[in-house]
């Protein structure tokens, strides 16, 4: 597991807005996810290349969730 902090895209409003399921729920409580979890970036600026992200990656688009 790794920790996902604000500001990581784990708790950002983007991440897995497309494709949402529970382990985005989970991150977002627990504030861990596991190692090799990815899940695509609904951020407006990314949508069109259709970027997958681990939940502990970062840009400047965060909004929190």
């Amino acid at each position: 597991m790794i920790n996902v902090n604000d500001g990581q895209c784990g708790r950002c409003l983007h991440f897995g807005e497309h494709n949402a399921d529970d382990t985005i729920v989970q991150i977002r409580v627990n504030g861990e996810a596991p190692e090799d979890y990815v899940n695509d970036c609904g951020h407006p600026a990314h949508e069109g290349l259709h970027l997958k992200v681990s939940a502990n990656g970062m840009c400047d688009g965060y909004m929190a969730a």
